[in-house]
């Protein structure tokens, strides 16, 4: 008896083992939390019939599940859609002036130095998969798990969501400020206020995974006073052109509709590589334009043989012809023309009489770009057009581009003005051509109010349709700055950055030389002096920590959610830094 007993015995302390170390190891490593089950939706099998949506940034399974975007490199801007939810550094490319013909602009050929493409923006994670099958096997199965918003509490649901898409450490330090707004029309803009008290503190570190326990603790509402948001009104009277290609316009439908969706302002894309799309492709574009709200047209170059720089001017044919009376402005813009709002833009040219022959824009802000190519409404902030002199451009159009002596868009558009009418260029104040590579944060931590942005998504990379939330929640409060304590200023929708040596050491009058110009690849140069000076040095390393406006959460009926992200060195073991500030609807 006893000598049948003891293999028993064996066998099952053995199997008893096995499962011990099989569980403790998943645990361990895999991270499935003890309370995990195997029907847990935050664990969902990827097949190898999965459909990876790079152009959307989803990843979509046969069953029609939609995970959050994970970030996608890429070096090859017209083949391939960049991501604007994530910002990424900029890849070595060819660039323009107004962005290089790979993204729908024309220009200077620059190379961005590879030594600076990790300039910007926080290190992208995507998350972690496992269980992957073997090599060979089709029928394996692949496992995303995702920190679920459930173990949480509600009140940091959006920062749990976020963190997926934004690549956080799975351990933040986090810390949540709320902001009472005091609506006026008497705001000065322009006016640091200095608030005594500082914005950030009390923050404590949580785990995304399972933050039931977080002990957030909540500093009092602070109240800011900011200009009344901007009344909802008809853009009827404005017709946007540009010219692309097909995934490059796909994927701005996201951003487009921020300044489009709703105004009946109308968005004529003239789709440069159309001849190699499927059949209907054209038309399922327009239609996801639509179900965004924007009133986009979808067109077809006038000659196969024009190129994306050459369609930029002839465009104009295409949205001439869905002109009417009430049609006052043509913008011709680049493919990555973006605008806060409509309002502010309508507003300035409404102060330009657009019943005689008006050619509106601005130039670069680099004087060297200007005298590499000209005075000259530069792309990038749009060429506006009133309809008498639209027409007499559209009538020559097809003899312009035979007569034009460069290939550049904007540079047909000056010369077509000039040979037909004499209109000369009226330079429209809050315009921006924005010719500033990789880091622009001097540009948008100046307090300036622009009317539009540029290069967003080339020469540096920000998530520019989150950053102007803001101007929906209190119109012109995008960008409006504020002191905080002795060290912080917070520009609304941009960062929240703090200086070593103290706020009273930084001239706020000035504007910080972070970028590098088109022609000498270095900061602070004087040849930008003219158009946004006076500049002064960029920090460096240590003395100034800046957190980025990474994502928002905004309803027409709820508050305004932003996450400001300072990214931790994981190298040191640093955790990533959160900072929530809720802007209560009033």
């Amino acid at each position: 008896m006893s000598h049948s007993r003891f293999p028993r015995v064996f066998v099952l302390t053995s199997l008893l083992l096995c499962f011990l170390v099989t569980y403790t190891t998943l645990y361990l490593y895999h991270r499935v939390p003890a309370s995990y089950s195997i029907s847990n939706p935050q664990a969902t099998p990827l097949k190898d019939s999965d459909i990876v949506l790079e152009g959307a940034g989803v990843i979509q399974n046969i069953d029609g599940h939609v995970f959050p975007p994970a970030p996608v490199a890429t070096a090859d801007k017209g083949a391939a859609p960049v991501s604007t939810d994530v910002p990424a550094v900029p890849p070595p490319e060819t660039l323009s002036h107004t962005g290089g013909p790979e993204d729908g602009s024309h220009g200077l050929d620059q190379k961005l130095p590879s030594e600076l493409t990790d300039a910007a923006g926080p290190p992208v994670q995507v998350p972690q998969i496992l269980g992957g099958p073997p090599e060979g096997d089709s029928q394996g199965q692949q496992i995303v798990l995702l920190p679920d918003p459930k173990e949480c509490p509600s009140d940091m649901a959006f920062l749990v969501r976020a963190s997926v898409q934004l690549g956080l450490t799975e351990r933040v330090r986090y810390s949540r400020r709320r902001i009472r707004p005091v609506f006026s029309n008497q705001i000065d803009r322009d006016e640091v206020v200095n608030i005594t008290e500082p914005l950030v503190q009390n923050d404590v570190e949580v785990d995304l995974w399972d933050c039931w326990d977080a002990d957030i603790v909540e500093s009092p509402p602070i109240k800011l006073h900011v200009p009344k948001p901007y009344a909802e009104e008809s853009f009827a009277h404005l017709i946007f052109g540009v010219a692309t290609e097909y995934n490059r316009l796909k994927e701005s439908i996201s951003t487009s509709a921020h300044w489009l969706s709703g105004t009946d302002a109308q968005l004529v894309a003239v789709v440069a590589d159309a001849s190699q799309r499927m059949p209907g492709e054209m038309e399922q574009l327009e239609q996801a334009f639509a179900e965004a709200g924007v009133n986009a047209s979808l067109v077809r170059p006038i000659d196969d043989a024009y190129t994306t720089s050459q369609n930029h001017f002839t465009v104009l044919v295409d949205m001439l012809e869905r002109g009417s009376p009430e049609t006052q402005w043509y913008g011709l813009l680049d493919d990555d023309t973006f605008f806060p709002s409509l309002t502010p833009l309508s507003n300035a040219l409404a102060a330009v009489d657009h019943t005689t022959d008006a050619y509106v824009g601005t130039l670069s802000e680099d004087f060297n770009a200007i005298r590499t190519f000209g005075f000259m409404a530069y792309g990038g902030a749009g060429a506006y057009l009133s309809p008498p002199l639209a027409k007499k451009l559209g009538d020559q159009s097809r003899r312009c581009i035979e007569e034009a002596k460069s290939v550049e868009g904007d540079i047909i558009i000056r010369d077509c003005v000039y040979t037909n009418s004499r209109a000369k260029l009226t330079i429209l104040p809050g315009l921006y051509q924005q010719d500033m590579k990789v880091d622009a944060s001097g540009f948008f931590e100046a307090g300036l109010r622009p009317l539009n942005l540029h290069h967003w998504k080339s020469w540096y990379s920000e998530p520019v349709d989150k950053m102007a939330a803001a101007a929906k929640f209190c119109g012109d409060c995008f960008l409006q700055r504020w002191r905080f304590g002795t060290d912080t200023v917070l520009s609304n929708g941009y960062s929240i950055a703090t200086y070593r040596d103290g706020v009273d050491t930084v001239d706020l009058q000035t504007v910080e030389g972070t970028w590098m110009s088109m022609v000498w690849n270095t900061g602070y140069v004087q040849e930008y002096d003219f158009s946004i000076g006076p500049l002064r040095q960029p920090y460096g390393p240590g003395e100034k920590r800046s957190y980025k406006l990474m994502d928002v959460e905004f309803t027409e009926r709820g508050p305004l959610k932003q996450l400001y992200v300072l990214a931790g060195n994981p190298e040191a073991g640093e955790l990533d830094e959160v900072v929530e500030l809720i802007w209560e609807k009033q």
